[in-house]
């Protein structure tokens, strides 16, 4: 098991990082029940639970949640990550709207594809490739 390494910082826009190493995870409020998140770089295990721990703790404050996922920075996750999501989505798929996912390459268009069917929420998780597309809808849901 990795140790929590992750760093936590408030930004002035009012968005808010979690750092470690060349990855980084920065959560945006669109609207209260909706929070667009942006990975970048590769995790490993070193956030701990803290990625998911911002998640629900907007599931505390109104539910159910929409969650858009920016992707496209995403080098690599390892495989304890990826099921730990998919546990994440699969026993809190009720208190999840929708999850929209954007992929910047195979690899995590793959390991999320594995995480919607293992999780077994049906639709819930939308994966986009196309970026105009996926940005689209987060300008949406931002009115």
């Amino acid at each position: 098991m990795t140790v929590a390494t992750a760093v936590r910082e408030q930004l002035p826009d009012g968005r808010w990082a979690l750092t470690s190493g060349n990855a980084s995870f920065v959560y945006e409020r669109l609207r209260p029940g909706c929070l667009l998140l942006t990975i970048s770089g590769t995790d490993k295990g070193q956030f701990g639970t803290a990625t998911l721990d911002e998640i629900r703790l907007e599931m505390l404050r109104m539910r159910p949640v929409e969650l858009f996922v920016d992707a496209a920075g995403a080098v690599a996750v390892s495989v304890a990550v990826s099921k730990e999501w998919t546990q994440f989505f699969s026993l809190n798929r009720d208190h999840l709207r929708r999850v929209s996912v954007l992929v910047g390459s195979k690899a995590i268009e793959l390991t999320v594809a594995i995480a919607q069917h293992l999780s077994q929420t049906g639709n819930l998780i939308q994966i986009y490739t196309d970026a105009e597309l996926f940005h689209a809808r987060v300008s949406a849901a931002r009115a």
